[in-house]
């Protein structure tokens, strides 16, 4: 009998544990086709729509030995006519993008809107074909998170919605990027923040097999970027990007600035917010006109300056004028990711140092400050800098220039953490009112209701009652405390029972407590943990939202045992 019995339990075991193996591999496989299909094919949309338009000879101007193409200019217009009927199609009041993405995969009940997703990530596509100074992978980032969560309804899988996030957050950027590891840390890194062994599994499965698809059906891609410098010793150039970090970090920094000042700009225009996107569309189709490399993902551009083919003066202005187009674009409504600016400003202040160092005589290093400058700053942005390394190790393949460029990263990153913040994106939460900084158990007490904790029983007075009256409800029931609502059901006050005492044969109303607290239905458990810090009693009333009827009434003792739920269900999510 006791083998049988034996049997039995290692036959269900192995089931269970073959059931959820096969799950997890399909649910990545699944995650991972999707977005890597998804991804090259809008990346190959927005690389063609830019060569397209560039190739347009009647749109070009001859100015004596100068041709200037007014192309950008034509596409920007349409862009902003299209993405604002969308828009409106769609009935979005705000596009979505990684910030959405973070707050979900940290929310109790991870929930996206898939229209929103998919009409973010369509805008963004968009905008990028036609020439907008904004980038795809932000955007391909949530379109993944999207899809990661759709595809949870119809997969019953005992895998938690932030994994789902995860696996397409990880098939998204192992697609775009053909970087399968940054794919896999960055989802762990930016998005989740946290590593757990229940999430690895299948986000390296998402982020593999969308590596491997992009692969198999658009065929394997070479190093993004040739380097020709070898890195010097790492004692010579040390040092130097040292120094150079904190410089990184300001650019970066004023970067995310202009982003939120265009932002800001935008929410004050009232009435003429409408025509912002339009005004976007004039104002970079016509600097596009003197500067076309800022035009689109630049991704050309890039190359360029790490070959070092651009000069100096060239490169500043094209840095002042990203920067700038950027914010524009994106704080006016033609949207797009930062992801790729990001990537384009870094390389043009990488250039621009490199320059500045081959001047002091320390020469054959420019490469690798470019890249250092490159992954500093993207990596300040979007508050990943082990996923900024992994990216520059797989577009490079060279160790050397990762190591190299973690120098400049984690000055760069310590620096923008103290002026700006962890990201671009945590700033964005903020200005929600949604501070990452507090952790998912903050953001869990703020998202369960204080009416999930265990009411108590209590007594309830009619407001006409005497004294003697209410002393003898609240000895018969065995408390000390009360509580006062009129003929009509409104909540009056809370009496405790020396109050009544004090009362006698008089009417209860005028021997209330004075102020005491109170919680409402719709207030949170943050909110309630805040409020009773220095509660004394042996009830909290929760009354209706209008503040007018007693819904409840909940124990200090109830609210502790709720956080600690809370906190319980918090842990076992992040170390499992």
């Amino acid at each position: 009998m006791p083998n049988k019995i034996f049997l039995k339990n290692f036959t269900l075991a192995a089931k269970k544990i073959a059931v959820e193996l096969i799950g997890t591999v399909a649910c990545g496989m699944a995650i991972g086709l999707l977005v890597a299909v998804a991804a090259n094919a809008f990346l190959e949309a927005a690389a063609s729509a830019n060569q397209y338009r560039t190739s347009l000879t009647w749109m070009k101007l001859n100015l004596g030995d100068q041709s200037y193409s007014l192309s950008g200019i034509a596409a920007l217009l349409l862009v902003a006519t299209t993405i604002t009927l969308l828009k409106k199609l769609l009935k979005i009041d705000h596009w979505a993008g990684p910030a959405d993405s973070i707050y979900a995969a940290h929310s109790e009940n991870s929930s996206l809107d898939t229209k929103k997703g998919l009409g973010s990530t369509l805008a963004a596509l968009i905008v990028t074909s036609g020439g907008g100074s904004v980038g795809l992978y932000g955007p391909l980032v949530h379109f993944g998170s999207t899809m990661g969560l759709a595809l949870k309804t119809s997969l019953r899988l005992r895998i938690s919605p932030d994994i789902f996030i995860g696996c397409g957050v990880a098939a998204a950027i192992s697609a775009g990027f053909n970087a399968p590891l940054a794919g896999v840390l960055f989802a762990h890194e930016a998005i989740l923040r946290h590593f757990s062994l229940r999430a690895i599994a299948p986000i390296f499965v998402a982020s593999i097999s969308a590596s491997a698809f992009s692969d198999f059906f658009y065929g394997p891609s070479a190093n993004t970027f040739n380097l020709l410098q070898v890195v010097p010793p790492l004692n010579n150039i040390f040092p130097i990007l040292i120094a150079l970090g904190p410089i990184f970090a300001v650019i970066a920094v004023i970067f995310m600035y202009s982003l939120r000042a265009a932002k800001t700009f935008a929410g004050k225009s009232g009435r003429y917010k409408p025509l912002l996107p339009f005004v976007a569309a004039i104002t970079c189709g016509s600097v596009g006109v003197f500067f076309p490399e800022i035009l689109g993902p630049g991704i050309e551009t890039i190359n360029e300056l790490i070959e070092g083919d651009v000069s100096s003066g060239k490169i500043g202005a094209l840095l002042i004028a990203k920067i700038s187009m950027t914010s524009l674009c994106i704080g006016f409504g033609l949207f797009g990711g930062v992801f790729s600016p990001a990537l384009f400003i870094g390389v043009a202040a990488g250039s621009l140092a490199a320059a500045a160092v081959s001047l002091l005589g320390y020469a054959g290093t420019e490469q690798v400050i470019v890249i250092a400058g490159m992954a500093a700053i993207s990596a300040s942005v979007i508050g990943a800098p082990i996923t900024s390394v992994l990216i520059v190790l797989e577009l490079t393949g060279s160790y050397d220039y990762a190591v190299a460029a973690m120098l400049a990263v984690i000055i760069s990153n310590l620096v923008t953490y103290r002026i700006f913040g962890l990201s671009f994106f945590d700033r964005e939460l903020l200005d929600r009112g949604i501070d990452m900084r507090l952790g998912r158990e903050s953001i869990a007490l703020s998202q369960r209701p204080v009416t999930t904790c265990i009411g108590s029983s209590y007594v309830k007075l009619d407001s006409r009652v005497t004294g003697d009256e209410a002393f003898s409800l609240m000895k018969k029931a065995g408390m000390v405390e009360s509580y006062v609502v009129d003929e009509s059901g409104n909540y009056v006050g809370k009496l405790d029972i020396f109050s009544a005492i004090s009362a006698s044969s008089n009417n209860v109303s005028n021997f209330l407590a004075v102020k005491p607290i109170t919680l409402y239905e719709n207030e949170s458990l943050q909110t309630a943990m805040a409020k009773t810090v220095d509660f004394v009693g042996e009830g909290i009333p929760i009354l209706s939202a209008d503040k007018r009827y007693l819904k409840a009434v909940v124990s200090e003792g109830s609210i502790f045992q709720a956080v600690i739920d809370v906190q319980n269900t918090v842990s076992k999510m992040e170390k499992v």
